[in-house]
């Protein structure tokens, strides 16, 4: 009779061997006896072995859980960063890689600005971030800060310099043009229509300048001329040649410009050459362009109109612009400042939404995970003052994430933030849409951005 129980006894050492067990009852390729123990053989288990549904989790494998799903040394996360880096480094724009987006921000490709509420993007910086609001104006824009001008000729001169190769005023920074070019400097348009106010400001390095300083309506750049030896001054010439597009009072040109000479005298015309009046000026003179009430722009010395007030081409209450040019081959203009008013943040900024176009994802996500460079602008609480969140049906639904600082990217307080969101319980869909909202005087810039989904 076959014992089919074993009583409480413990067998004897050695009374199990492989000759007790029938030779179809293991597979001996799996598993062995050695030293009287049951083990797997080295190699045992083989992928034919292993069934194609197993459910075998990281936690299983050694190391494999730490790297995926815990630390600040994510492999996700290193693959979300590497990937904003590479198109950071490329210029390229938004990236649609096999299971995952980013974007860079290098343009505004992939940017759903329709849905977009106070929040600028900034071609400078490439970044996206709340609109400020403003409560006073300041002068910002200085002299030794080369980078916020323009020179108008790319092509022989990309930049000019301020001061006398490198001093205190406007020079070029080669010794000649040839012929009778002229150079000037011009700002980007400056978007406020405020008035009762100096718009600009300067005082002049010396009494024996041969240039000037104009202003004039952002909207009437083209009857500016921008080409040949009429430099961008040549919208006050009351030479036809040196018009851009016409007559500029015809085609609308708003503005006055003030020539300064030697001996210290200055001049004033209106945008069709014609000067209305001139005086004499000092290096300790402060002189500005002031816009009143009704917009009628005026010169003013240390605060007082000089009596420069040209008809209705000295007035206009819309954006600006600022040209500032030497009249020709050998002269110059040396300021020792040189400053334009423009709207200067008071650290308070407006509520705002940030979203992307949806992007289509190759299978439906149920997790996603976002790395992200960003910088908080005001102190704040992150997940309540600044939420993100991630939709799967194209921006119908939301998830928040909740994201944590995972390190820090750069040494102007831009920082690496990473967290992961369950998007299954969200309607069915493969539209991936990335929103961001800020909340009123709690600024966040974003510098760019990876979404990788499973």
């Amino acid at each position: 009779m076959a014992i089919d129980t074993i009583g409480t006894n413990a067998l004897a050492t050695g009374a199990v061997n492989t000759s007790k067990i029938a030779s179809s009852a293991v597979d001996d390729s799996t598993i062995e006896i050695a030293s009287n123990q049951l083990q797997l053989k080295d190699g045992g288990i083989t992928n034919a072995k292993v069934n194609a549904s197993a459910g075998i989790v990281t936690t299983k494998i050694s190391g494999l859980d730490a790297q995926i799903d815990n630390g600040l040394g994510r492999l996700e996360n290193e693959i979300g960063l590497l990937n904003v880096n590479r198109l950071i480094d490329n210029g390229a724009a938004l990236d649609d890689f096999v299971k995952g987006f980013s974007d860079a921000f290098t343009d505004e490709t992939g940017v759903n600005t329709g849905v977009n509420t106070n929040t600028t993007y900034s071609t400078d910086n490439d970044t996206y971030g709340a609109s400020v609001i403003v409560n006073t104006l300041g002068f910002a824009h200085k002299l030794n800060s080369s980078s916020n001008w323009t020179a108008y000729d790319a092509t022989r001169l990309a930049y000019y310099s301020f001061g006398q190769y490198g001093g205190n005023g406007m020079s070029m920074a080669t010794t000649s043009y040839g012929g009778n070019i002229r150079s000037s400097i011009y700002t980007p348009s400056v978007a406020s229509s405020v008035t009762g106010t100096d718009l600009v400001r300067w005082t002049m390095n010396d009494t024996e300048n041969n240039g000037g300083v104009g202003i004039y309506l952002a909207s009437a750049q083209s009857h500016v001329r921008l080409t040949a030896n009429a430099s961008l001054a040549g919208g006050w010439s009351n030479s036809s040649s040196h018009w851009a597009s016409g007559d500029p009072e015809v085609g609308g040109l708003k503005g006055m410009f003030v020539q300064f000479g030697g001996s210290g005298n200055y001049y004033v015309y209106n945008v069709k050459g014609a000067n209305s009046s001139s005086g004499q000026y000092s290096t300790s003179d402060v002189m500005s362009w002031h816009r009143a009430s009704d917009g009628t722009i005026t010169l003013r010395k240390n605060g007082v109109d000089t009596g420069a007030n040209v008809n209705a081409n000295g007035s206009f209450t819309g954006d600006w612009r600022v040209v500032v040019n030497h009249a020709g081959e050998g002269s110059t203009i040396d300021f020792t400042s040189l400053e334009i008013k423009e709207n200067v943040p008071t650290g308070s900024t407006d509520a705002g939404v940030f979203q992307t176009a949806a992007q289509t994802a190759v299978s439906q996500p149920d997790t996603v995970r976002l790395v992200l460079l960003g910088k908080e602008e005001q102190a704040q609480t992150l997940n309540t003052d600044t939420v993100f969140s991630i939709s799967r049906d194209g921006g119908t639904t939301f998830s928040a994430i909740t994201m944590t600082q995972s390190g820090n990217y750069n040494s102007s307080g831009v920082k690496i933030y990473t967290g992961t969101v369950d998007v299954s319980g969200q309607p069915t869909g493969t539209s991936v849409v990335l929103k961001v909202t800020t909340t009123a005087t709690k600024g966040f810039t974003l510098h760019g951005y990876s979404l990788l989904y499973k």
